[in-house]
């Protein structure tokens, strides 16, 4: 009907592009808030509400964290308290930073770097040898070789280096 009235290309700059626009960022913050090489997963026996809560992490999107209320640089605050009202987030972040400690997870690259690089590493989760019932990204190179996430970052995110050094 909207197409009808004021035509196709009005419906697509008022309504397709802002509907594309806002899911890229809301699917873009979501990975983001939640893959990373050191983010630990977990299966039934070991998941636990607050080891949910803390597998986040912070990052900062700049001058845009003022425009998504700080959801993404205090998005381990909003899992631990989601009442906290947002313009108390950051305020609660600084609060909770140091009782955390090595548990509190903030990763400030650049936004656009991250999000290639956790999609170099991070494709699936596979299970830790050492640690049962707790998963961790991982990806496989052109060779069949499965490599922990970790272990690429380490690697400077080459999948294939990684699996060399691995080897070696």
């Amino acid at each position: 009907m909207a197409a009808q009235t004021w035509g196709w290309f009005w419906l697509i700059k008022v309504y397709v592009v802002p509907y594309l626009f806002v899911n890229f960022w809301l699917v873009t913050i979501t990975y983001l808030q939640h893959t990373h090489p050191n983010l630990p997963h977990y299966e039934d026996d070991e998941w636990d509400w607050l080891r949910g809560a803390l597998a986040t992490v912070d990052r900062s999107y700049g001058i845009l964290d003022i425009f998504f209320h700080h959801i993404a640089d205090t998005h381990i605050t909003h899992h631990l308290f989601s009442q906290i009202p947002h313009y108390h987030a950051e305020e609660a972040t600084k609060a909770i930073k140091p009782i955390l400690g090595n548990y509190y997870n903030k990763d400030d690259r650049n936004v656009l770097k991250a999000l290639w690089q956790e999609a170099l590493a991070c494709h699936f989760v596979a299970k830790d040898d050492k640690q049962p019932g707790v998963l961790w990204f991982c990806t496989i190179t052109s060779k069949d070789d499965v490599v922990p996430a970790t272990r690429v970052a380490e690697a400077g995110f080459n999948a294939e280096q990684a699996a060399k050094l691995a080897k070696d």
